[in-house]
C-alpha cells in the first residue's frame, strides 16, 4: 500500500506534512507505483525558472488523447510542438474573449435560475454545471451541450479517472454506460465542426481557428485527423466541468459558511447589476468578491498536484532525478504553509489586501497548475467564476441543505464535494 491510504484521505495535507519533515524533496509509493515530489515555494521556483526542459507531459496523458482516437493533442504534447498548440488556442481561452458577450453569459446563468422555485434543492455542482458549460460551449464553440451535458461527464470522469488518476479499473470502459455517453460526446463534436465547417460567424471561435489550422503543413501531426480536429473542438465542454464548476461550488460553501463575508459580496454583485449588466473591466476588479474568489483557490486549488515524467536527468536541492522517473509537482504546498499564510487553514479574504498581499510572495500561490502546461485558461476561469457567482448572487438567495452535515472532498478526478452538497433556493431578488 506504502502511502495509498494517507494520499487518498487528503492528499495535499499529506504532501504538506512530508515537506515540513523532509524538505523540497522526497519519494513516496502507493500500490506499485513510485513517485519523486517537488514540493514547496523552492520547487515552485525552481520548475517556474529552470523546468521549461525538464518535465514532459507525454506519458501521463496521451493515453487519455487515444482513447478519443486523438494523438499528439495540447495536454500530451510537450516542446515547440505544445507551444505552437498553445499560441493557437490561448485567444479563444483568453478573458476577453470569455467575457466579449456579457449579456449573453448573464442570459445563460439567468435561464437556469429561472428554472428553480423557491424552495426547491439541487446538487450545488450541477447548478454550476448547467451555466459553465454552457457559457463556455457557446462563447468558445457556438454550441450549447443541452441533454448532452451527462454525456460529457460520464464520458470525461470515466477517461480521467482510468487514464490519469488511475483510482478506476480499465475495464469501466467496456461498460455500455460509458460507451453510450462517449457515442454522444463524439457525435456532439462531430456536429460541432460540421456546423463551422457550412457556416460563417461575425467572429472567428475556437472551432473556426483549429480548423483553418488543420490546413497547414505545421499543426498535420496534432490537427491531422477528424479525431484530432474533434477532440480539440470539444475542450471547452472540458475546461470548467471540473474546474470552474468545482471552485464555484467551493466558492458558495465557503460564503454560506461565512455569512458576513456572503452579505459583502451580494452588496458588490448589486453594484455590479446597478447599471444594467457588469463590464469587463468591473469583472475583473479588485473587490471582496474577487478576494473571496482568490482565497477559494488557494484553499481549493483546481490542480492540488500536477503529474509529469521527467524529461532528462536534473539535480533539484541537493538530490539527482532520473531520466524516466515519475514525478509530482507538489505547487500547492506552499499554499498550506503559515510562512506565507498565517493561520493557513482559515478562510481570510483580507490576504489579498494591498496591505497584506500575502499570494504575491515568490512560490506562495499556484492554484492553476505550474511550468510549460500551466492552465491555458487561468485568467479567463477566474472571470468566470467571479462573474457567475455575482449573477447567482444578485438573482437569488441561497441555503445549505442540511448545514450540520459534515462534507468530505473527495477526487473524482479533480477535488469536488460531488453532489452532497445541496442548496436549496430561498428567494429569487431580482
Amino acid at each position: 500500500m506504502g502511502n495509498a491510504l494517507a494520499m487518498q484521505q487528503d492528499l495535499v495535507a499529506f504532501l504538506v506534512k512530508q515537506y515540513q519533515q523532509l524538505g523540497p524533496i522526497f519519494r513516496i509509493r502507493a500500490l506499485n507505483q513510485e513517485f519523486v515530489i517537488l514540493a514547496g515555494p523552492e520547487a515552485n521556483i525552481f520548475v517556474t525558472q529552470m523546468g521549461a526542459d525538464k518535465f514532459r507531459s507525454h506519458e501521463v496523458w496521451d493515453g487519455f488523447g487515444c482513447e478519443f482516437g486523438a494523438q499528439n493533442s495540447l495536454i500530451a504534447i510537450d516542446g515547440p510542438a505544445h507551444s505552437q498548440m498553445r499560441k493557437l488556442m490561448k485567444p479563444a481561452y483568453s478573458v476577453s474573449n470569455l467575457l466579449a458577450d456579457i449579456p449573453l453569459l448573464v442570459d445563460i446563468a439567468q435561464t437556469v435560475v429561472k428554472r428553480f422555485q423557491v424552495g426547491e434543492e439541487i446538487p450545488a455542482l450541477t447548478l454550476f454545471r448547467l451555466i459553465v458549460t454552457e457559457q463556455l460551449g457557446r462563447a468558445l464553440a457556438d454550441h450549447a451541450p443541452g441533454t448532452n451535458l451527462q454525456s460529457i461527464i460520464t464520458t470525461i470522469r470515466f477517461g480521467l479517472n482510468v487514464h490519469i488518476s488511475k483510482q478506476t479499473p480499465s475495464f469501466m470502459l467496456k461498460l455500455p454506460s460509458y460507451k453510450r455517453a462517449k457515442k454522444d460526446y463524439l457525435a456532439m463534436g462531430q456536429e460541432i465542426v460540421d456546423k463551422h465547417r457550412t457556416t460563417v460567424r461575425d467572429r472567428k471561435d475556437l472551432v473556426d481557428n483549429i480548423l483553418e489550422a488543420s490546413q497547414k503543413p505545421e499543426f498535420q501531426d496534432m490537427l491531422g485527423s477528424e479525431e484530432q480536429i474533434v477532440f480539440a473542438s470539444l475542450g471547452p465542454f472540458v475546461a470548467g466541468l471540473d474546474t470552474a464548476a468545482n471552485e464555484c461550488t467551493f466558492l458558495l460553501y465557503e460564503l454560506l459558511k461565512h455569512p458576513q463575508v456572503l452579505e459583502q459580496c451580494v452588496e458588490v454583485a448589486d453594484q455590479l447589476f446597478s447599471e444594467g449588466l457588469p463590464t469587463q473591466e468591473q469583472i475583473r476588479a479588485h473587490n471582496v468578491l474577487h478576494d473571496a474568489m482568490m482565497e477559494t483557490l488557494r484553499l481549493h486549488s483546481i490542480a492540488p498536484v500536477v503529474t509529469r515524467t521527467a524529461a532528462k536527468d536534473f539535480t533539484f536541492a541537493g538530490h539527482s532525478v532520473k531520466e524516466g522517473q515519475n514525478v509530482m509537482l507538489a505547487t500547492t504546498v506552499s499554499h498550506f504553509l503559515p510562512k506565507f499564510y498565517p493561520d493557513p487553514y482559515t478562510f481570510d479574504i483580507g490576504r489579498y489586501s494591498e496591505e497584506r498581499k500575502e499570494h504575491k510572495q515568490r512560490g506562495a500561490y499556484n492554484p492553476f497548475g505550474i511550468g510549460t502546461h500551466i492552465c491555458l485558461g487561468a485568467g479567463a476561469a477566474e472571470a468566470q467564476i467571479v462573474l457567475v457567482m455575482a449573477t447567482l448572487l444578485h438573482l437569488a438567495r441561497l441555503e445549505q441543505v442540511s448545514p450540520q452535515s459534515k462534507l468530505r472532498v473527495k477526487n473524482d478526478p479533480t477535488p469536488t464535494f460531488g453532489t452532497a452538497f445541496r442548496v436549496r433556493f430561498s428567494e429569487h431578488r431580482h
